[in-house]
C-alpha cells in the first residue's frame, strides 16, 4: 500500500525530514554487523565442506 501524501520522493516514510547523524551511523553500523555476519558464515562453510561438518565445528 501506498501513502498519499504531497511529497512524491518519499512515499514510504511517514516523516519529511531528512535523516540526522545518529540515524545514518546506526544505519552504517547495522550494515557493517551483517557484512561480518555474513563474511564469518561464509568463512564458515568454506572451512567445513562436507555434510555433518557443523557438527563438528559445534564438537
Amino acid at each position: 500500500m501506498l501513502s498519499t501524501n504531497n511529497h512524491s520522493h518519499c512515499i514510504h516514510r511517514k516523516r519529511n525530514k531528512a535523516l540526522a547523524l545518529p540515524e545514518l551511523i546506526a544505519i552504517a553500523l547495522g550494515g557493517m554487523i551483517a557484512a561480518l555476519a555474513a563474511y564469518s558464515y561464509v568463512k564458515l562453510a568454506v572451512y567445513y565442506k562436507y555434510e555433518g561438518a557443523t557438527y563438528s565445528f559445534y564438537k
